[in-house]
């Protein structure tokens, strides 16, 4: 029970436009695993919304170490490790239809009390002791961008299509950004990838949105006025 896994179709639109699966399909596909693998613990929304929790997602990190191009079925393994104080991660493998990993990657999450309007951090016997994560060592946090002016591309409206049933922006849209602003050619491909939640968006927010470029890494971040909402990392293959 501690492990879960379960296989998708990749329908058209998991796709971009040169068929390789999107990075916010990978997000996607990774948060219905993880909830359907939360509620067989009974660690999932309806059972933690009765002691007024939530689960809030902090951190994202996945390497593709496979082809992501023309993919049909994955199949997806999740397993939870050892919570580290507040951030609880989950791990994730994705497989091709030949049994190839082609994406690893880990999830970091933290218990947010809506009672309280604080971190909770409940002792939760959803891991497999001395379990090895997809990565080895804990996942650190990305620096904190400065707003500069001279990244500024344009200002983004969290519309209610955007908006999940905790009532703010879901994870996986925000990946989005990176096909949405750097518009990359066919030859690009992701290698890896790391998001960071500061702060939750909510409806009718107006973001701030942020691009720059350092070598085969590229950078986006959103402001609310002054208060950072999220930022990411991309590195690809040029």
């Amino acid at each position: 029970m501690k492990e879960h896994t379960e296989e998708f179709r990749i329908t058209t639109n998991l796709r971009d436009c040169y068929d390789d699966l999107k990075m916010s399909s990978i997000l996607d596909l990774s948060q219905e695993i993880a909830t359907i693998h939360a509620d067989i613990l009974h660690v999932g929304f309806e059972d933690m919304i009765k002691d007024n929790l939530i689960w809030v997602i902090v951190r994202n990190k996945y390497e593709v170490v496979g082809d992501l191009n023309n993919l049909n079925k994955v199949t997806l393994k999740t397993f939870p490790l050892k919570n580290n104080l507040m951030e609880y991660p989950r791990d994730y493998e994705f497989y091709n239809e030949k049994g190839e990993l082609i994406v690893k990657g880990r999830s970091i999450w933290m218990i947010y009390d809506l009672n309280s309007k604080k971190v909770a951090t409940p002792r939760l016997e959803i891991y497999d002791e001395g379990r090895v994560g997809v990565f080895p060592e804990r996942l650190k946090r990305l620096p904190k961008p400065i707003k500069n002016e001279e990244h500024f591309v344009k200002d983004f409206v969290v519309r209610q299509s955007l908006i999940d049933h905790n009532m703010h922006l879901n994870n996986s849209h925000c990946a989005d950004l990176f096909i949405d602003l750097f518009n990359p050619e066919k030859d690009v491909k992701i290698e890896s990838f790391q998001i960071e939640y500061a702060s939750q968006c909510y409806l009718n927010d107006m973001l701030s949105l942020y691009k720059y470029r350092e070598g085969n890494k590229y950078y986006v971040y959103a402001y609310k006025d002054d208060v950072l909402k999220f930022y990411f990392e991309v590195q690809c293959n040029k």
